[in-house]
């Protein structure tokens, strides 16, 4: 009878390893939009960007994101038109969150953008050309979670400037985005 009990203990010791190993559910993906906003020239671009990232522990976590233009900036006039846009962007950042309540947690984030921005003008020629800057991407966001598998997130974040060494253009971006742990 003892070793029926021991052998009944084991088992359930090591199920339940087994489920709080899955509840900790280290990998997620998502979707995210972004409002990215152009200073002083007053450009807003739409991005919507895949995420994929991996959590160490309840504080750190590395992730990457992969984002198409799907909101560009047009102007018009009687002789020209003008459209910006940006036509991809990636991202790879480290992420250390700080837990507020049982199912919300505020965030820090810094790591490396490249976005390539393209132009086009129309003044009875067509003019196409594309620009790309890359550098650092920080900010800050918080992420609510609705059951332990589905989260919301909403963040601000500082990307790289656009522009020349003379003519540099701050950018920032305003984001909203659902991940899915697994």
């Amino acid at each position: 009878m003892l070793n029926k009990i021991a052998v009944a203990m084991m088992a359930f010791g090591c199920s339940a390893a087994v489920f709080s190993a899955q509840a900790e559910q280290p990998y997620y993906f998502g979707a995210q939009y972004s409002q990215q906003s152009v200073d002083d020239v007053s450009w807003d671009f739409g991005v919507l960007s895949a995420v994929a990232g991996y959590q160490f522990n309840d504080v750190f976590a590395i992730e990457g994101r992969f984002g198409l233009g799907i909101q560009d900036e047009e102007y018009s006039s009687a002789l020209t038109s003008a459209k910006v846009g940006v036509d991809h962007s990636y991202s790879v950042l480290g992420k250390a969150s700080w837990p507020v309540l049982e199912t919300l947690s505020v965030y820090g984030m810094a790591g490396f953008n490249k976005t390539k921005y393209d132009f086009k003008v129309n003044d009875g020629d067509t003019l196409r050309d594309s620009h790309s800057e890359d550098g650092l991407i920080y900010g800050a966001g918080a992420e609510l979670r609705f059951t332990p598998n589905l989260s919301f997130t909403f963040e601000y974040a500082v990307l790289p400037e656009v522009g020349d060494d003379e003519d540099n253009l701050d950018v920032d971006s305003i984001s909203a985005g659902i991940n899915y742990r697994f």
